[in-house]
């Protein structure tokens, strides 16, 4: 297969996703979908309104379905302590292999609490047959700045030590010598 250029692949997205919304705003699939959630709840007023003078109790055979069925799927899914498990292509790639099923499991179900996202996703789609879940990468830099004071020299020499190693993630914006006194004696800036 050719390879696309992006023009190419930006199209196609946007006319998959344009399909995939025009799907899910359907007017008879937004029906189901009302008609599905009233029955989860109990409510089927619509279909066998209730008579006077006659008991008020009500099915849940939707809720205690989708229920009952949500701790199968969720095993399926995340009944393992790897939710998703790399496969190395050659000998050389067994530790990266290994290293990067680790590194994903944990992005996944530690700091994206995966067990939750795929127990939404799941019950999502049992109850309004689309479940869906948002991806993104997000890359951003943070700056952080700290200011010290009453450094002596060693310790100064020491933070400097330490920029100078940092792979020049470390700045020193201003640096103050003092005298025993507390008087400053010189003073250097660097960008």
């Amino acid at each position: 297969m050719a390879k696309m250029d992006t023009l190419t692949v930006q199209s196609l997205v946007g006319s998959q996703r344009a399909d995939a919304l025009a799907a899910m705003s359907a007017a008879q699939l937004a029906e189901e979908r009302a008609r599905a959630m009233d029955y989860y709840l109990g409510n089927m007023d619509e279909d066998m309104p209730p008579e006077d003078g006659r008991s008020q109790a009500v099915s849940t055979d939707v809720s205690d379905t989708i229920e009952g069925l949500l701790p199968q799927l969720m095993d399926i899914f995340a009944g393992s302590d790897e939710v998703v498990v790399f496969e190395p292509v050659g000998p050389d790639d067994e530790d990266a292999a290994a290293q990067e099923t680790d590194y994903v499991n944990h992005v996944f179900m530690q700091q994206n609490s995966g067990f939750m996202v795929l127990y939404s996703l799941l019950k999502d789609a049992l109850l309004s047959k689309v479940g869906i879940v948002k991806v993104w990468w997000d890359e951003r830099e943070e700056e952080q700045q700290d200011t010290f004071y009453d450094l002596s020299e060693d310790q100064f020499a020491l933070l400097a030590q330490t920029v100078a190693e940092s792979d020049g993630q470390l700045e020193i914006v201003e640096h103050t010598a003092h005298d025993g006194s507390g008087n400053p004696i010189k003073s250097e800036a660097t960008s």
